[in-house]
């Protein structure tokens, strides 16, 4: 059987505050229920198409997680989930070393659980603002082999392209700052938003995150190595991850035919037809759109989500997340139409800061 996994990780006294850039504007108890959101959506939507799977959060979350009269960690039981309390603590950066996506690290944390003899021999890791669209074999299979599931989340990047100020060949450089006999010169910049794989391979990752974080914190007590773009390896998870994925001696398999992050706000937006045929889409701009709305209805079980049949769900999911369904689609609007009232109060706290002093 495979452990299919999403992972929660909140803010609290023993985990300082960081900067979520699509949750600007958002308080940390809204934070909360925001995710508590995503992971109700996700569940469902494996659960519609991975059955017999075994499904399992991971949280660090303690608090009642109760909104609107709908109990979150009930609904989740009740569906099958199995909800696991895990500190974080084994992967937290230094407080100091980072001011961005701090909780995308708890993902390593959870990778460890997974590695463990009793964590069961295959375990697919998702973000929790990923929903999956339809019944995949193919993938599940791939999951149950000997090959290290990954992402290429830069495909089509050659070593030089900038993006967001920063090549491949530039993390080469700072990688080999850290271990002048880096093998890659132009590594790969893998995703976080999945890995798959048995409990043995999981293993392999863990054994080297583990030796080269380690390192990089003895060596670096006081600021953390720095890229071209001044961003430092430990804004977010996947600087890191990528150091250690690139190295691993033992062949892995990308996972793009499966799976790809979809910008669909609509001031940046690479939305294409064929994301229909995903089997799943990681959708980080939906966590304050289309997956609060979807929540309201997966969490009731006499709702159309859970009547469809399979073959029908990406197009209902689409229409509530922008894929690949344009914005004037009813469910479209009426997600958007959701956001208004914040968008109204940023906007005028916008034009109150611009206009000159009377």
């Amino acid at each position: 059987m495979m452990n299919i996994v999403t992972s929660l990780c909140v803010d609290d006294t023993t985990t300082p505050g960081s900067l979520y850039p699509q949750l600007l504007n958002i308080s940390a108890s809204k934070r909360r229920q925001v995710y508590w959101q995503c992971v109700a959506v996700f569940f469902a939507t494996s659960i519609r198409c991975n059955p017999k799977a075994k499904h399992i959060l991971y949280t660090n979350d303690q608090e009642l997680a109760t909104w609107n009269g709908v109990d979150f960690r009930e609904f989740l039981n009740t569906i099958g989930v199995e909800i696991k309390l895990l500190a974080f603590e084994a992967f937290r950066p230094p407080e100091h070393f980072t001011t961005e996506f701090r909780n995308a690290f708890y993902k390593l944390d959870v990778l460890r659980a997974l590695s463990h003899p009793d964590a069961g021999q295959y375990s697919l890791l998702l973000d929790s603002d990923c929903v999956w669209t339809r019944p995949d074999p193919t993938l599940t299979r791939l999951v149950q082999s000997d090959v290290l599931l990954l992402l290429d989340a830069e495909p089509k990047s050659l070593p030089d392209t900038k993006i967001h100020g920063l090549s491949r060949r530039d993390m080469g450089d700072l990688y080999r700052e850290l271990d002048p006999d880096y093998p890659v010169a132009s590594p790969i910049h893998f995703g976080g938003e999945i890995i798959g794989g048995s409990r043995e391979r999981l293993a392999e990752v863990i054994q080297e995150l583990s030796k080269n974080w380690d390192q990089i914190v003895r060596d670096y007590p006081t600021s953390p190595p720095t890229f071209r773009n001044n961003r430092n390896i430990f804004d977010g998870d996947e600087y890191i991850s990528s150091f250690v994925y690139n190295r691993l001696p033992r062949p892995w398999a990308d996972a793009s035919p499966y799976i790809r992050r979809i910008w669909t706000s609509y001031r940046n937006t690479n939305v294409r037809p064929s994301d229909a045929s995903l089997s799943l889409w990681h959708l980080p701009n939906e966590k304050t759109q289309g997956l609060p709305v979807l929540s309201r209805r997966v969490v009731n079980r006499d709702s159309q989500f859970w009547k469809l049949p399979p073959e029908a769900l990406a197009d209902y999911l689409g229409s509530y997340l922008g894929v690949p369904h344009p914005v004037w689609r009813p469910r479209r609007l009426l997600t958007l139409a959701t956001k208004l009232p914040r968008l109204l109060i940023i906007a005028k706290r916008f034009l109150n800061r611009s206009a000159p002093a009377s």
